[in-house]
């Protein structure tokens, strides 16, 4: 029975980890043919994550939870889980403050059994549906999530054709189209995505002040075994709980902001995937949709250009204080 690996960096999520781990339980059901180990790896916790682990573990023995402990860091945790892992192996890293949709692992382990040069192949984040009161939530929700639940309304900013090889032979129909995926973003999301074995993994120096594992990784595996290595499948979704908030938006943003402009800083010779992993929404597509979907398109445009302003003007340099929770 071929074997496949979970990996879930915790810090601090004594209120998501049952609910990630109880989704991952229910997709396990479609992929009879796969042996599962899940590795809950807790790093700088300093909540109740370790019992709620131990409590998964328990509960769902079926999926062979391991728990484990690494310094304090996403990346660090994954590193720590890649060491248990052998070579050659199929690697699944989630967030714990998501929840893979049930289908999600079995289309992704179909499209690389399809298509077996791929390296990476990423999930598609949509937002939670708020089913809270509060208007202004109600509000901000319909406006920060907008791009998660119109994944065709936002594009690359250059030529991404020959990025996008397998949308011509083999052209995918949910959540996306063949003429937009030629279009799309060339990189995966870090809520969910998994490589096919763990020598395509990567970690970035702490002197180059990255932190993210979604956009340095992605532009890693293409800079050294090139392109058409990475896809995003738009039908298999992780979802995450919905930004409700300016502040919690700015801050996450700022982060990515930060990672992105080190990025472009301290790897020079990742100067030309940055370019094309440039995004910006499809006026075509917007100019498509209701009244009020545009109206929630400019609100989120006019908050992006303001969220820069800040960026740029910001006192606070380092992404790993960026990164903490207020």
């Amino acid at each position: 029975m071929k074997k496949i690996y979970i990996c879930l960096p915790v810090h601090d999520e004594e209120k998501n980890l049952e609910n990630c781990v109880s989704s991952i339980n229910k997709s396990i059901k479609l992929i009879p043919d796969y042996l599962v180990k899940i590795f809950i790896c807790l790093n700088g916790c300093n909540d109740r994550s370790k019992e709620v682990a131990i409590h998964c573990k328990e509960k769902y023995s079926k999926l062979g939870i391991e728990i484990i402990k690494s310094r304090k860091g996403k990346l660090n945790a994954q590193e720590k889980v890649l060491s248990k892992i052998p070579n050659n192996r199929k690697i699944f890293f989630i967030d714990t403050d998501t929840e893979i949709d049930k289908k999600s692992i079995r289309i992704i382990l179909d499209e690389f059994e399809k298509h077996k040069y791929l390296l990476a192949v990423g999930a598609f984040p949509i937002a939670k549906k708020y089913f809270g009161y509060n208007l202004w939530k109600k509000f901000l929700n319909n406006i920060l999530n907008i791009r998660s639940r119109h994944p065709m309304g936002e594009i690359s900013k250059l030529n991404v054709k020959d990025y996008h090889g397998l949308a011509k032979t083999n052209p995918q129909k949910v959540n996306t189209s063949k003429e937009h995926e030629l279009k799309s973003k060339i990189f995966f999301h870090g809520r969910a995505f998994a490589i096919s074995s763990k020598k395509y993994w990567n970690k970035p120096s702490k002197n180059k002040k990255v932190v993210g594992d979604d956009s340095y990784l992605s532009d890693y595996i293409i800079y050294h075994y090139g392109k058409n290595r990475i896809r995003i499948r738009y039908d298999a979704i992780v979802y995450f709980n919905p930004f409700i908030s300016l502040k919690e938006h700015y801050r996450t943003y700022k982060r990515i902001y930060f990672d992105l402009k080190n990025l472009k800083e301290n790897y020079p010779e990742f100067k030309e995937i940055r370019n094309h992993s440039e995004l910006m929404l499809d006026k075509e597509y917007v100019r498509d949709q209701s009244v009020l979907i545009r109206f929630y398109f400019l609100c989120f445009s006019l908050i992006r250009k303001i969220e820069k302003l800040f960026f740029r003007i910001s006192l606070e340099k380092n992404p790993y204080k960026i990164w903490k929770k207020f």
